[in-house]
């Protein structure tokens, strides 16, 4: 059940900081042309975003996760 804990843990961690931040940025580098002495490349910076919601669905199975955990481990 120790595997189930740190899921949970890790579930509602994640769900927290999507919550927080809505989005993340990130560069990418695509090389347009290589023709051996000149190289032509091109930076873009991309933004993915998610619903805050899903955050919150993320941090309420995480939780349900370690209930359920506690829950077994108790049991048997």
């Amino acid at each position: 059940m120790k595997i189930a804990r740190i899921i949970g843990i890790v579930l509602i961690i994640v769900g927290i900081a999507m919550v927080a931040t809505g989005e993340f940025n990130f560069k990418s580098k695509e090389k347009i042309l290589d023709t051996g002495e000149v190289e032509i490349n091109r930076k873009e910076t991309k933004n993915v975003t998610w619903p805050r919601f899903t955050g919150a669905i993320i941090v309420v199975g995480g939780i349900i996760i370690l209930l359920l955990a506690d829950k077994k481990k108790k049991v048997t």
